[in-house]
């Protein structure tokens, strides 16, 4: 079935989020990697927002707004004195929760005069930010990710900058159709593309489940597991959880006799997808794996071959925003069955949206 859409127009956004879209706050997402994050003063646009992130002495990270309530100066441009923030314009210094604790030029420091601060949770490898309604923020809404600290897996990460928006990025990690013809057969071939597929929709999530049965194993996974030209089912799971985390699980069965033992094998892929702007998103990626945990230099080649891979998608979207942003918002894009997945978030984010506006 096709569906026609017209994505310039907001009667249409309000069921089918876009670029128009305003940003979902009441969710947690990822400010940085933990690795990033340290004593020095590190601005970082999220949301449209420009957050200062550093760690008290304690080493616990903390978010305040990159701008002094006094004169709008950047508090990345001041210094850190202990767990204090010291303004490079006028001397005022915040503590970490944001409170004003001197006021060089009077002896009085007004209770009103704070920076802001957001909540955020440290889950190594990754800090997490809650941008919305502070009171609303559990820790335990935080998506799981247990495969980065498993002992029977191993993972590799990593961040990119992307100039597109978020939800194309969405959309793009729930359409397993471009394969073959973007990344080539090493990701997946047309007989993958054109696999069976089911969409199930579970509250505010999306799941796309694609089969290919009895079938030889692609490069990547035959190169990691080791049964190169061994023929497999391959079953592929993707779950948009938020509108900041999309996980996928991808299990490959060997039904040539396995390797070492095995005849299953488990990868995860983790996108953490934060708006920087309504055309550029801080992209964080992670993947695992339980094969071969050991093998450094395997995990070496999985790095380099998801980031290429990534770069390929990437490259994709920048060409595609760049055209949105360059022609008038009067395009008429058409769905395919293969959009099915995609077409549901876009629907969970334009609701969620609505509901905090």
């Amino acid at each position: 079935m096709r569906v026609q859409m017209r994505e310039g127009e907001r009667a249409r956004s309000s069921r089918l989020a876009d670029h128009t879209t305003p940003f979902v706050r009441s969710e947690w997402y990822v400010a940085g990697l933990s690795g990033e994050i340290g004593r020095q003063l590190t601005a970082r646009k999220l949301l449209g927002v420009e957050v200062l992130l550093y760690r008290r002495e304690d080493g616990t990270p903390v978010a305040l707004r990159n701008r002094c309530p006094h004169r709008s100066f950047p508090l990345s441009h001041g210094k850190l004195e202990g767990d204090v923030v010291v303004c490079g314009y006028h001397g005022l210094a915040f503590g970490a929760d944001g409170a004003c604790v001197r006021i060089p030029s009077q002896a009085l420091v007004p209770s009103a005069v704070r920076a802001q601060n957001f909540p955020v949770v440290e889950r190594a490898p990754l800090v997490w930010i809650w941008m919305g309604d502070p009171d609303q923020a559990d820790p335990g809404a935080i998506p799981e990710h247990p495969w980065l600290h498993a002992p029977d897996y191993t993972h590799v990460g990593g961040y990119l900058h992307v100039k597109c928006n978020y939800i194309r990025l969405h959309e793009n990690v729930l359409d397993l159709t471009h394969f073959p013809f973007l990344h080539g057969e090493a990701v997946g071939d047309l007989a993958y593309a054109q696999a069976p597929f089911e969409v199930a929709e579970a509250g505010a999530s999306v799941r796309i489940t694609r089969r290919l049965e009895d079938h030889p194993v692609n490069a990547g996974y035959g190169s990691a597991i080791g049964n190169l030209g061994h023929r497999v089912n391959r079953t592929s799971e993707s779950w948009f959880k938020t509108p900041a985390f999309h996980v996928a699980h991808a299990t490959i069965e060997d039904l040539e006799g396995g390797v070492g033992g095995r005849a299953e094998f488990h990868f995860k892929i983790l996108h953490m997808f934060t708006p920087e702007t309504a055309t550029s998103t801080h992209y964080f990626w992670a993947s695992a794996r339980d094969v071969a945990i050991k093998d450094e230099a395997l995990s070496e080649a999985s790095r380099t071959r998801a980031v290429n891979t990534f770069l390929e998608d990437v490259e994709a979207l920048e060409r595609i925003e760049a055209i949105w942003s360059s022609e008038p918002d009067d395009f008429h894009e058409i769905s395919v069955t293969g959009d099915r997945a995609g077409l549901l978030m876009r629907r969970i984010i334009a609701r969620r949206a609505a509901e905090e506006a």
